[in-house]
């Protein structure tokens, strides 16, 4: 259920808010401001949840997922398979993520940011395909995929010197602008 994630509860508490002042604050009734603040909401509607949300200066986004997320390919799984298996071993988990994530369309996948010990490369490449990923799609990029993952050293994935040139010419905006070097087909799958 959404609603356990909703923090209407502890807002109201930090502003030193009672019931009544928030019911005067939003607007609503005292029966609607107590059904948002419980964890089984019951028959509440997404304009409720956008007033409310609105009082405390917060945004609703609502996200179409499937029921199960299979939490083997989300950006956080994909990142502690590459470090149990190796570093060449993301050519299978990071592709293995692209496929889940075209298959499903679920934002959960790529929500959270592989943890910081990961390699460097790796990091800034996880982050460059999930902003090639979000383009194609049309998803807003989660934020931590929109910084800039820089490397000092260009790095030319394909590491065949014949294909430099190409992958210079090539590489997607997602990619370069973290000095990573791919093909137009990078994400692509036979």
């Amino acid at each position: 259920m959404l609603h356990k994630y909703l923090p209407f509860a502890l807002l109201r508490r930090a502003r030193k808010l009672s019931e009544r002042a928030l019911v005067r604050g939003v607007g609503m009734s005292r029966g609607a401001i107590r059904q948002l603040m419980i964890s089984d909401a019951g028959n509440t509607t997404l304009r409720s949840l956008d007033e409310l949300a609105t009082f405390f200066d917060r945004e609703i986004e609502v996200l179409l997922t499937p029921q199960s997320i299979l939490a083997e390919f989300s950006t956080i799984a994909s990142a502690l398979k590459v470090e149990r298996d190796g570093f060449p071993s993301w050519k299978i988990h990071f592709l293995d993520l692209v496929d889940e994530f075209r298959r499903t369309l679920d934002p959960r996948l790529i929500l959270l940011p592989p943890h910081e010990k990961l390699n460097p490369r790796l990091r800034a490449l996880l982050a460059s395909i999930v902003r090639d990923l979000t383009m194609q799609s049309g998803m807003s990029t989660p934020a931590w995929a929109t910084r800039k993952y820089f490397l000092e050293k260009p790095w030319f994935v394909s590491e065949m010197n014949s294909l430099k040139a190409s992958a210079l010419v090539e590489s997607p905006l997602a990619y370069r602008a973290n000095n990573i070097f791919v093909h137009n087909n990078f994400l692509s799958r036979a």
